[in-house]
């Protein structure tokens, strides 16, 4: 597979004292074609807790 077959993505996390903040991009893309601009990448998992992925689209799914 090339390199211009993959899929990642972006995702910043941030922890402050009593705060925490997680953001990515909602594109998805394979090589320079755009597919999706809505793609979820960050999920609640449960109130204490959140998941960025920004691995393959497969992956995420």
């Amino acid at each position: 597979m090339s390199i211009l077959e993959y899929n990642g993505a972006a995702i910043i996390a941030m922890a402050g004292k009593d705060c925490v903040a997680i953001a990515s991009d909602n594109r998805l893309g394979i090589s320079y074609q755009t597919v999706a601009m809505d793609f979820k990448k960050v999920f609640k998992m449960n109130d204490r807790l959140m998941v960025g992925l920004a691995g393959l689209a497969t992956d995420v799914q």
